[in-house]
Order: structure tokens, then sequence, then C-alpha cells
């Protein structure tokens, strides 16, 4: 049957669906947490022993979207005379948004082939990594804008380019360590657009997505950090106001009504101020939580409101999970977002509506059920102190009391990083990995035990 006889779809309209065929989902084991870790080096064979060790998910870190300045030869070869392509000899470079990254993808590839059912995503974003730029100018001085949908169609070119070796992407845009003269120590609505906008036309297209926010960039526990404060109706807690600085001091530490003298002194004496406040919150708002797969909280942040659960104030780590997990489910608001008001679940505090700026000030409900919720946390290279470190028992008496009180457990944990793993030599716990996994394999055997 000759082609030209039956309808067959554009060749642009298949490799838009093309990927499905590609696209691994991830397979959720019932009643037990998946384990998620980040890695960078391919060839260290890590990533083999924490698949090995139960790892279902790789984030592999970092990629970069940027513009390349392409010179644009006005297609002289193809079709215009000799004549016309002379008059062209000044050219023009445009520019084409591209991706950079130092990951060997052929090894990613490889490590891939090897195990048909583990995920393996592409983490944008990094601590001092650049953040996307919306625009850009072209030597002729004009200016060229991408949007998320332009971006998500380079990193689909970039994937299927390299053999579709990720099955979607995270979100890691951080901030920078100097905060005086880096431009990502805040975020500019323009990358968090980016970040939304990219996230729906992904996942219409069948790609994971997931967001790993430090904790301080959605931070649930401040919605609850302080019942003694008396309420006069007018003051918000600070901690839920939404902020694009990733240049603040640790909320939890120094200005919650819970922050200490010598709280205040050791954040000050190491000269901190790298936290944000609750900038994630605009990108679920503006996509959606259904947007996104899964949102990993770092409770691994430095001077993380977590950190400062445990460690100042003595509480339980399990307790102090069940804190985000019961705060993220029930629901807590964000305030001041730069919003446009076209969405049932904003509350608009404006109280002028000026005709001149479509931008109100909105108040959000961040509410992410624990179907899509994944706890965040370090292996081998944290402190204890700065860096909190969790025990994979708390991880699991979490996971049982969420699955007791929700009917579900949370989807999983992740941690970073994979080349921390097995500092010990041959000793199975020195990888979180394995200590994870062997962990979840009682969870709910008490309970079983106990009705017999």
């Amino acid at each position: 049957m000759s082609s030209s006889s039956s309808p067959t779809p554009s060749s642009s309209q298949n490799n838009h669906h093309h990927h499905h065929h590609h696209q691994r989902n991830l397979n959720r084991p019932l009643n037990k947490p998946i384990i998620i870790g980040y890695a960078h080096d391919a060839k260290s064979g890590k990533a083999e022993q924490a698949i090995e060790d139960g790892a279902m998910v790789i984030i592999w870190s970092f990629l970069h979207l940027e513009f390349d300045h392409v010179v644009d030869d006005g297609d002289a070869s193809s079709s215009s005379t000799s004549s016309q392509s002379q008059q062209s000899t000044q050219l023009h470079k445009y520019p084409k948004g591209k991706i950079r990254t130092d990951l060997d993808l052929e090894k990613i590839r490889s490590i891939r082939d090897e195990n048909e059912s583990v995920v393996h995503l592409a983490a944008f974003g990094g601590w001092n990594g650049p953040h996307p730029p919306a625009t850009t100018s072209t030597t002729s001085d004009a200016s060229i804008s991408m949007t998320g949908k332009q971006w998500l169609d380079v990193f689909s070119e970039f994937n299927q380019s390299n053999g579709y070796v990720f099955d979607g992407i995270d979100w890691d845009y951080e901030g920078h360590d100097d905060i005086l003269r880096s431009p990502t120590s805040k975020f500019t609505l323009d990358t968090l657009d980016i970040m939304a906008d990219f996230s729906i036309e992904a996942k219409k297209v069948g790609y994971i997505v997931a967001m790993a926010p430090a904790e301080s960039y959605l931070d649930s526990s401040s919605a609850i950090i302080d019942e003694r404060r008396p309420t006069n109706g007018t003051a918000v807690d600070c901690g839920r106001r939404f902020s694009l600085r990733l240049d603040l001091p640790p909320r939890a530490w120094t200005s919650s009504p819970r922050a200490s003298d010598a709280d205040r002194a050791s954040v000050r004496s190491a000269g901190f101020s790298h936290a944000g406040r609750q900038c994630y919150a605009y990108v679920l708002a503006r996509a959606g939580v259904d947007a996104f797969d899964w949102i990993s909280i770092q409770l691994y942040e430095a001077y993380s409101p977590f950190a400062h659960d445990v460690h100042r104030r003595g509480m339980d780590a399990a307790d102090a999970i069940m804190v985000r997990v019961r705060s993220l489910a029930e629901g807590y608001t964000v305030s001041e977002l730069p919003l446009l008001l076209d969405n049932d679940s904003f509350t608009s505090t404006s109280t002028s509506s000026s005709s001149s700026s479509p931008l109100s000030k909105v108040e959000y409900q961040v509410k992410v059920p624990p179907s899509k919720l994944v706890v965040g946390i370090a292996n081998g290279w944290a402190d204890g102190m700065k860096f909190c470190k969790v025990e994979p028992s708390a991880v699991r008496s979490a996971y049982e009391s969420t699955l007791a009180e929700y009917g579900e457990g949370f989807l999983g944990v992740m941690f970073w990083t994979i080349e921390e793993e097995g500092k010990d030599d041959g000793d199975d716990n020195s990888r979180l990995t394995h200590s994870l996994r062997s962990e979840f394999e009682n969870i709910g055997l008490q309970q079983l035990s106990g009705e017999l």
C-alpha cells in the first residue's frame, strides 16, 4: 500500500509523540517509599551500585539552559543566487536555545540500558548554577525571548538526539555563594515562569516532572511556627510571604519566635545568608500541583527549619518530618504572590484594582498530597549541625505514620548524593540506599504480626 493512499500524520506530529515509546514510567511499589538518588559522575560505578541497592530513580545533575549565538548565513547555500548572497556579507548572529552539560550521556545511556525499570531524570540548576535566560539580544540589538514551552522543545530535541536518555526533568534552581555580585542570588519572575510553563508542557507530552526546592523555598513549617503570637488579624508571619530573594537569613534560626540568641549568634558567626522564602510556591501556583509527579523537600538545606527543629529544639526527626507531611497535606497559605488572578485557588489581598498592573498580590494555598511528596535527606557528607542528618529508621517511622493517618505513605525519599555513597569500604551500611531499602523491607510487618 503506497503511503499516499493512507492518511499519515505529519513528521512533526510524529516527532512530538515519538518519545512515548521510550518514556519510562515510575513503577510504584505497594506500601514502600521509592528511593531517589542524585548523581553526577556516570563512570564511578556508584550509580549501578545504588540501583543494585534499590534506587528506582536516578537524577543526573546538572544540565543548563542557555543561548547559543549562531551565525545566520541567510541560507545562502541552499536557495539564494550568488548575487543575493553577496549582499548578505554582513552576517547576523541569532540566538538559539541549547542545553549545556558535562554529564557523560553515553555512559548514562548504557546504565539505563542495563536496567529497564529505573527512571532517569535530568536536573536543571544546582547551587551556583545559572538560571535560564528569558531574553538575549542579537547582534542587531533586537531582543529575543524564549518561553518555557520553547525551552521544552529545546530539551526534547536534545533528549531525542541523545537516544532518549532522560524520562523527564527535575527543577533545582538555587542561589549563589556570591550574594553581592551574582545575578542568581535572587530569582526573576521570568525564571519562575519558564519553570512553570515548561512543566505544564512537559507533562502534556508524557515527561516525568519533579521539583526539589530547598526547604526555605517551600517552607511548610512556617505555617505552624508560632501558635503563641497573638493574632490581631493583620500580621501574616513573614515566613509565609513570597520573595524572589535567595540571600535571606534563615528564618527559623533568626527571625522566628522560636529562634534563640544562640541560634542567631551561630548563624551570624557563620556569615550565612542564603535562604529563600516560598519562591517555589509561585511555580506551583502558576503550573498547578498536578503538573508535578513529585515535590522533593530538601530537609538538608543549610540551616533549614528542619535542622533547627531537630538540632536546636530537640525534636524527634520522624516527628519533624510529620510536621511537614501534615502541613503540606492540609495546605498552608503563602501570601503576596505576584500573579494574574485567573484561578480559583487564589484570593486577592490587593485593595484597589489598579488597571496599570495586571499582577495582583495574591494568596495561594500550597497543598501537596503525600502521594506527591518526597522527603529529601543527606548521606555521608552532612555534618549533623548546619546540615541535618536523618536516620533511615526515622524516614520509615514517618512513612508508617503517614500511611496510618492518610491511607497512603509519602511517595519516597531522595538523597544527595550518590557520589558520597560507600565511604567505608565494603560496609553495606555505609551506603544510604542499602540502609533505606533494608529499613523499608519491614514496613507494615509489625502491624501484621500484631494482628496475628
